[in-house]
């Protein structure tokens, strides 16, 4: 089923008028933030076998029929407060189908294809860097496929647009979506879901919280702001007026901006972190036994590798957001480009587990819902370098199993590291509209070789001096 939607300015665009029969619920409290309006996705998997979409189509509009699953075919709306809305359907049809499904197939190789032949896969050689994520949009996405709210307020389309391009010896199976949708974690339970029916598994389908549910409703309502930890270094008054000017002057100075895909090899992230290890094992007192996981040792690579990228002032405060507003302030970016990565490894260990118990989340919150866009407010100073991380890896999107749609290998399994059905690279689109995203990494987790994927977003200027330091990385690790 496709539906076809041009792309129009929205000035003088209307909503299509409300279907007298449709469902309205509002989006739940923490889904209609402002920058989750901003953020779209296309993500995709690749595959290095030939999938059966008419499988993949067929699983999935029975998915919209357990449960309260069909809900996700909900149209989206803007209210005349302002607020989104769900317009769900009394029932679907080709008319108006619970998602959106497009095929396209290339009749070669992926290999042959000239922007397919570039897409990463396993095991490449990184002597050279790999084009962007929206690069690949001429394969990966359809010509009609959604790429910022206007593209569903203004239509009828549903939140779901999926599209396969099928290659001789790959398919690229991708979902288009705004980020009120979902993020990492149930971006994953919708395809376990998805792949528990396609498996003919329909009792392990997990349960879909319906809309008018809001578990997360009453989350720092009643808590105290005073008890959120970095309450003295939230940013306000005139030091918040000028980090944002600071910051849109580096928005203005370094307008443009590269993002890469980089795969760290696990064996250098392990050898990594049995470092760091011993190095905290001998400070560590008495019997304590330390501990620092993987990510925390991509994270600060990560971290180190853009300031030696950036080269800002000594002595400017550099503050990491990480997902779940976890937030880590290094007060020295000197110690940084230091080639011990212990110190940054262990802060972004103890601000994790500091900031993820239920009296932090819930000050956080009660502190958002008193900012007028609901926003996690700016911790830190007015000069310190704004960076985000989003670890991605516990939702396991390498261990995702499709073999039940697998028609046939296209490279053979004794050549490559990944099972038959699973993915063996993930492209991320991130559309972002009047949203900075610089500076910032999103982790997308770890492959069947036991390589981190991570995809990089900063000023172009920086990205010689990173992918040096990943080179060198590698190199020392041969």
């Amino acid at each position: 089923m496709t539906v076809r939607m041009g792309f129009f300015p929205t000035f003088g665009r209307k909503q299509p008028a409300t279907v007298p029969t449709d469902r309205i619920i509002p989006l739940r409290y923490w889904d209609d933030l402002d920058y989750l309006r901003s953020l779209c996705h296309a993500f995709t998997f690749r595959f290095d076998d030939v999938l059966d979409t008419f499988k993949l189509e067929a699983a999935l509009r029975r998915l919209m029929e357990i449960g309260d699953w069909g809900q996700i075919g909900a149209r989206l709306r803007l209210n005349d407060h302002g607020k989104l809305e769900y317009h769900i359907p009394a029932h679907y049809d080709e008319t108006r189908p619970a998602f959106t499904f497009t095929t396209t197939t290339y009749g070669m190789s992926i290999d042959d294809h000239p922007v397919g032949s570039q897409l990463p896969k396993a095991n490449q050689d990184q002597s050279f860097l790999s084009p962007s994520s929206d690069f690949f949009a001429s394969i990966v996405c359809h010509p009609d496929s959604p790429r910022e709210l206007a593209d569903w307020i203004y239509t009828d389309r549903p939140q779901l647009h999926i599209h396969a391009a099928l290659f001789q010896d790959a398919t690229l199976l991708t979902i288009s979506y705004i980020h009120t949708f979902a993020d990492a974690i149930s971006r994953t339970n919708f395809f376990n879901a998805w792949i528990a029916v396609l498996r003919g598994q329909e009792k392990e389908v997990p349960a879909f919280i319906p809309y008018d549910h809001d578990p997360l409703y009453t989350l720092g309502k009643e808590a105290p702001k005073q008890s959120y930890s970095r309450i003295g270094r939230l940013l306000s008054g005139l030091n918040l007026v000028i980090f944002g000017l600071r910051y849109m002057f580096e928005i203005l100075w370094f307008q443009k901006l590269e993002e890469h895909p980089i795969r760290l090899p696990g064996r250098s992230v392990n050898q990594m972190r049995e470092t760091v290890l011993q190095e905290l094992a001998a400070t560590a007192p008495g019997a304590k036994k330390p501990f620092v996981s993987e990510g925390d040792i991509v994270v600060a690579w990560w971290v180190r590798t853009v300031i030696k990228a950036l080269k800002p002032a000594p002595d400017r405060t550099i503050m990491v957001m990480n997902v779940f507003n976890v937030w880590n302030l290094f007060p020295e970016c000197k110690i940084l480009q230091d080639i011990n990565l212990k110190y940054v490894a262990i802060t972004n260990r103890k601000a994790l587990m500091e900031h993820r118990t239920k009296q932090q989340v819930e000050a956080m919150t009660a502190i958002q819902r008193g900012n007028f866009m609901r926003a996690a407010p700016v911790v830190g100073d007015s000069k310190m370098l704004f960076m985000v991380a989003t670890n991605q890896h516990k939702a396991r999107y390498f261990e995702t199993d499709w073999s039940a749609a697998v028609i046939t290998p296209g490279v053979p399994l004794s050549g490559r590291p990944h099972a038959l059905g699973r993915p063996s690279y993930i492209n991320d689109i991130e559309y972002c509209r009047g949203y900075p995203t610089r500076n910032v990494v999103r982790i997308i987790g770890k492959d069947a070789a036991g390589d981190w994927h991570l995809l990089f977003k900063t000023r172009a200027g920086a990205w010689p001096v990173i992918h040096q330091e990943l080179m060198d990385l590698i190199e020392t690790d041969m």
